[in-house]
């Protein structure tokens, strides 16, 4: 996993030892908005504000490579550990920063009482909040006819029109459903 490189990072066994253990704490707990925040920081923190250090840590635990030589065997086993444990959340913890309120994924189910017929919604966003509510057939055309709105507004911007284009085939599948509906 490791590149090699001539470049050598210097470290102590209180900068490794502070970096592993603040990232064992900040990740035993639920990943929100501050998480990426908390990584920054005590990344600095743990550097002591020298901001090669700082840069060398961050990058490794985000690209989850060590591009620089580490001459302490031990050091080095620590740091590949970090990076096996740490750089998945840390780089879920910076999505999350940038695009949590964004949804993630949206599930329904189609649920039945006597006559009633309706769907249970899920929407979770990227950071991990979840919104469920019920939809019948004219709350959900609402839903349709509202979105669909959005998009055309969406083709009407000068900037929108081009994120249209990278989805033309996505809305050619909604068209082709709209037509499988037995009207």
């Amino acid at each position: 996993m490791a590149e090699k490189t001539t470049e050598k990072i210097s470290l102590d066994d209180r900068v490794i030892h502070l970096f592993e253990g603040n990232m064992r704490r900040i990740f035993a707990m639920k990943v929100t908005r501050s998480t990426y925040r908390e990584i920054q920081n005590t990344i600095l923190s743990c550097a002591n504000q020298n901001q090669d250090l700082a840069n060398f840590l961050f990058e490794t635990l985000m690209t989850g490579q060590i591009k620089v030589s580490i001459p302490n065997e031990k050091h080095r086993e620590i740091i590949e550990e970090v990076i096996q444990n740490f750089t998945i959340p840390a780089r879920l913890a910076k999505e999350v920063f940038e695009r949590g309120e964004f949804i993630n994924i949206i599930t329904s189910d189609l649920v039945t009482q006597e006559e009633k017929v309706a769907f249970y919604n899920r929407l979770r966003r990227i950071d991990g909040e979840e919104f469920h509510f019920l939809s019948d057939a004219q709350n959900t055309m609402h839903l349709l006819q509202h979105f669909s709105g959005r998009m055309v507004e969406l083709d009407n911007h000068p900037k929108g029109r081009e994120e249209i284009e990278k989805f033309k085939k996505e809305l050619g599948i909604i068209g082709d459903r709209l037509k499988q509906l037995s009207l």
